[in-house]
């Protein structure tokens, strides 16, 4: 069959100047006095891998791992500092979406001036005109000026001509990134089509389902390195873990934030909040359907005061609530009987809160805890306090975050440990 990309010992570095301005120029002028006015980063350093006609390859990694980079020098948009690229048969690529497009001109002017950017003759984009205008769904709008476009009509038309094409290799850059559900399963659909035809892709995206549903090898760049070359669900296991690693590196400087109170009377406080494994190590990142604890400590101004305990989760960057658990007796569909307890609230109470499976999925979060009696008379409020980062340790799932999750509820002794948070009205 033969190959159709071949890469060896690849290597690509950039100058970043001291000053944009006078850095360049001074490099330019004063070249004889061997001075460097910038640093050197390594984009891509030394890969090599080899791709066969027909092969579905996915390209994953973090941002900045030159993914992009190593796609543009394949396309021969960027020159090779080391290393050589071969290269059997036509390119196209679509790394940036819409490039080339006019906001004045009409969709179907775009289709034209679109279609010959990718490399399509005029003749061969007035045959497939009417093909792209189905595939877009955009109706009388096609007519009119891509400035008028809302953001999602855009995405149609730009997707649509973007999937028209036919090539020897096709390099894709997170070109399924935008635009609504329904289109991008379409789009998703066409990708197939294309890799039946013989064609030979290379697939960049985030989303690990696209990639493992797609692709028959990954790719797993880090930091401009190859760290693997296997199949799609190996990559993404390494991949998580690497991504998890990092993210429970962020959150280290994180362990001593302050939670302030939001709401409620302050007849009941909350002390100290612990984040926790399943062996009852402190950590700030856990992995989807293992054990997360929150041991909560509490401070009540009246003793013996009867409460419940609400703590919830919410998603760090829309705010917006994804699942918790209440300690007011209601019936588990999960576990199929009636659970939670009501507490007495001492001088110093500690409350752990088990959950195991924990239901989600990977993302940032924030924990919601409440504290009332049983009439809904709210205590405290401590909403989006104690970031914590959630990753899936294995293979995609498409199970979605549980409102409810399995609870196991523990009165515990006070203890001295590691705050992670302090309320700063206690």
């Amino acid at each position: 069959m033969g190959f159709a990309i071949k890469l060896s010992h690849v290597s690509k570095r950039f100058k970043l100047y001291y000053s944009l301005t006078s850095g360049p120029l001074k490099e330019l002028l004063f070249f004889w006095k061997r001075q460097q006015y910038y640093d050197e980063f390594m984009a891509v350093k030394d890969v090599s891998v080899e791709v066969q006609r027909g092969e579905v390859i996915g390209i994953i990694g973090s941002n900045g791992a030159g993914k992009t980079t190593l796609l543009k020098m394949i396309a021969g948009l960027l020159p090779v500092d080391e290393g050589t690229i071969e290269v059997n048969g036509h390119v196209t690529a679509l790394l940036t979406l819409g490039v080339g497009v006019h906001p004045e001109f009409t969709g179907r002017e775009n289709i034209l001036y679109g279609g010959m950017l990718l490399g399509m003759c005029k003749a061969e984009v007035i045959q497939k005109t009417q093909a792209i205008i189905e595939f877009a769904e955009l109706g009388e709008y096609i007519d009119h000026p891509v400035r008028t476009y809302s953001s999602g009509m855009r995405a149609r038309l730009l997707f649509a001509i973007s999937m028209s094409i036919k090539p020897d290799i096709l390099i894709i850059d997170e070109a399924l990134s935008t635009g609504d559900a329904y289109f991008v399963r379409k789009c998703s659909k066409r990708i197939r089509e294309i890799c039946r035809s013989g064609a030979t892709i290379l697939f960049v995206s985030h989303n690990m389902s696209q990639v493992e549903e797609l692709c028959q090898r990954a790719l797993l760049l880090d930091r401009g390195r190859l760290l693997a070359d296997t199949d799609p669900n190996s990559a993404h296991r390494l991949y998580s873990q690497l991504v998890f690693e990092q993210e429970t590196r962020n959150y280290k400087t994180l362990l001593s934030t302050e939670l302030n109170r939001t709401g409620g009377t302050g007849e009941v406080l909350v002390s100290r909040v612990s984040l926790l494994d399943g062996n009852d190590n402190p950590k700030t990142g856990f992995h989807t359907f293992e054990t997360l604890k929150v041991r909560i400590q509490i401070s009540s101004l009246k003793k013996g005061q009867e409460i419940f305990l609400f703590v919830g989760f919410l998603d760090e960057q829309t705010n917006l609530y994804v699942g918790g658990v209440n300690t007011k007796e209601y019936y588990d569909p999960i576990i199929g009987q009636v659970t939670g307890q009501s507490i007495l609230a001492k001088e110093d109470t500690v409350v752990e809160i088990s959950f195991s499976p924990l239901y989600l999925l990977t993302g940032h979060y924030l924990l919601w805890i409440e504290i009332a009696d049983r009439y809904r008379h709210i205590f405290s409020d401590y909403k989006g306090i104690c970031p914590f980062f959630v990753s899936q340790k294995g293979a995609t799932t498409t199970q979605e975050a549980y409102i409810n999750h399995p609870m196991t509820i523990k009165i515990l002794q006070p203890e001295e440990g590691k705050v992670v948070c302090k309320d700063s009205e206690a």
